[in-house]
Formats: C-alpha cells, structure tokens, sequence
C-alpha cells in the first residue's frame, strides 16, 4: 500500500472497515464518478473505464512497471496492459518533439 493509503488507515476508528465503499456495478460507479465530477466543477465526461485507464497511464508514467500495473488493474494477460505503455512512449515522443527546432 502507498503511504497515503496506509496514512488513511491510521486515522480511522476501524481499519477493517473500507476507506471506500464502491458498489459492485459499473454503472453505479458511473453514477457516483458523475457526482464526483461535477462537485469537482470538471467539465468532461469520466466513466469508470476513463478513470481506469487514467489510473494505469500514471502509474507507467510515474515509473510503474508494466506486470505490476497489470496485475493491479487485474489483467491476466500482461499483453492487454501493453496499449497502456504505448500511450506512455507516445507521450515521451510528444515531449521530445516539442524542442524541434529549439537547438538548430
């Protein structure tokens, strides 16, 4: 667990007890992403597969390895987590194109 999870754990009553308590369905999670959106004062559609995708983006770019992301999103093929890397070294090349003609 990071330590802002574990930091969490610490300051409840009963650290049995979920720090959150989403419901089975996707679409109920949906529902309550919507709220969280807009009490949040975003202006963009985020759904639950949004928010995944999000979740396994920054965790690569923050260094994450890529078995490791894949079990944690709950992949049981670390091939399907590749697209998730790619996005990443798409990301890397934007960055780098952005200095074209800076040096020449």
């Amino acid at each position: 667990m990071s330590g802002e999870a574990l930091k969490a754990l610490e300051e409840k009553e009963n650290p049995n007890e979920p720090i959150f308590k989403l419901p089975a369905s996707v679409a109920t999670i949906n529902y309550h992403i919507k709220k969280w959106v807009k009490n949040g004062h975003i202006d963009k559609t985020i759904s639950f597969h949004q928010a995944r995708h999000t979740f396994a983006t920054m965790t690569l770019t923050a260094g994450g390895d890529l078995y490791t992301t894949s079990k944690m999103l709950g992949h049981t093929n670390v091939h399907t987590t590749e697209i998730y890397a790619d996005v990443v070294m798409e990301k890397k090349v934007n960055a780098v194109n952005l200095m074209a003609g800076i040096f020449g």
